[in-house]
């Protein structure tokens, strides 16, 4: 019997702007822009294993902005259950679904959701592109997902993005 205190939970990492800080659970962001994994329209929450690799996912989409006129950014830690983390294996990743420009997001949005029906999971952790032979990890969360609410936020707090960044 699973019990609160005998539940094994893992951190999960999000560094997003402070003014969404009512949605950090929604996956509204994805809905309404779409990534690599969710097509505009399904709502995704993109989270990561370590904190390194959610700075590297949010870094990428400064589009060259300088650090110092960004808005501001937060880092969330959110503990999941492990029992509800799926991980899964590179090698059953549809063919060519790290190419940045060539593979159409619909497939992955279609891959993504067939995995989450099939293995019955909250959360999917996948490869970054960014650092694939990293082992940290990118975890997909399914906000639709009625055990969302076994998602908790442990903490909420200013994060400064070094200005020497590019």
């Amino acid at each position: 019997m699973n019990t609160e205190s005998t539940v094994k939970r893992m951190n999960v990492y999000r560094i997003q702007k402070d003014n969404h800080r009512d949605t950090i659970l929604t996956g509204e962001g994805a809905r309404l822009n779409g990534g690599r994994w969710n097509l505009a329209g399904r709502p995704l929450v993109y989270t990561s294993s370590s904190m390194e690799l959610a700075l590297l996912e949010t870094t990428v989409h400064f589009d060259g902005t300088p650090p110092l006129d960004l808005p501001p950014y937060i880092l969330v830690t959110i503990q999941l259950p492990d029992h509800f983390v799926v991980h899964l294996d590179p090698i059953t990743l549809p063919k060519d679904w790290s190419l940045l420009d060539d593979y159409p997001a619909d497939e992955l949005d279609a891959f993504l959701q067939d995995e989450f029906r099939r293995t019955g999971a909250l959360a999917l952790t996948v490869p970054s592109v960014i650092i694939s032979r990293s082992t940290s990890r990118n975890i997909l969360l399914n906000p639709l997902d009625n055990r969302i609410s076994e998602a908790k936020i442990v903490s909420i707090s200013p994060h400064e993005t070094d200005p020497r960044l590019p």
